[in-house]
């Protein structure tokens, strides 16, 4: 049985936007394993899975937490 799964794709000015990363940054992260590559959705296009920005964004939280000893 196939299971469907409602992923939504970003695009790159809204992974951008969520993440407050600049455009030469954004790059450097996909360079350094940091973040994946995006997912072709077109001969140009790509798009970057929701669940993987909010895991980014989730681990730059607990990265932050960690370093002041818990959450405020």
């Amino acid at each position: 049985m196939v299971q469907i799964s409602h992923e939504a794709l970003l695009r790159k000015r809204e992974v951008l936007k969520l993440t407050g990363l600049s455009n030469s940054s954004f790059y450097n992260y996909i360079k350094a394993g940091v973040l994946k590559p995006g997912v072709p959705i077109g001969p140009r296009l790509k798009g970057w899975p929701a669940s993987e920005i909010q895991a980014y964004i989730q681990s730059c939280i607990a990265s932050r937490d960690q370093k002041q000893g818990g959450v405020a």
